[in-house]
């Protein structure tokens, strides 16, 4: 009888081992691919038809970004950059860039960005936006 409680003991502890074994990679690739800084929010936002022209571009992630090395370009219709300044990072938010830009006329327009979060991952992507005539 006491063979047979040792044998269910160590069977569990065994099933909680490997238990443990495989999900711990499984937990831990997750967090890792949590780990990458993205876009939350755009002004002026993705797909949007504006009446009148922004002044400026800002972003917002989901985490801290180093702000020397963020990039934000932005495109006209003929993906040409039409902005030659380097965005700022906004000092009591380090999750947020801004991008001034000059006075633009109606027309689709593409915000590219670039940026690095603090776990050293750049992100890229853009989005488009349009001006109403």
């Amino acid at each position: 009888m006491r063979n047979k409680q040792l044998f269910e003991f160590l069977t569990k502890k065994i099933a909680i081992l490997v238990t443990l074994l495989v999900m711990f990679p499984i937990l831990f690739h997750s967090s890792l691919v949590m780990a990458h800084a993205t876009l939350v929010k755009s002004d002026p936002p993705r797909r949007a038809s504006l009446s009148s022209p922004p002044k400026q571009i800002q972003l917002w992630f989901n985490e801290k970004i180093e702000g020397s090395y963020a990039s934000v370009a932005l495109l006209d219709s003929k993906k040409r950059s039409i902005t030659e300044n380097n965005p700022e990072i906004v000092l009591d938010d380090p999750k947020s860039v801004i991008l001034n830009i000059p006075q633009i006329e109606p027309g689709q327009y593409t915000v590219q960005y670039r940026v690095m979060s603090v776990d050293g991952h750049v992100i890229e992507s853009s989005y488009v936006f349009s001006i109403k005539k």
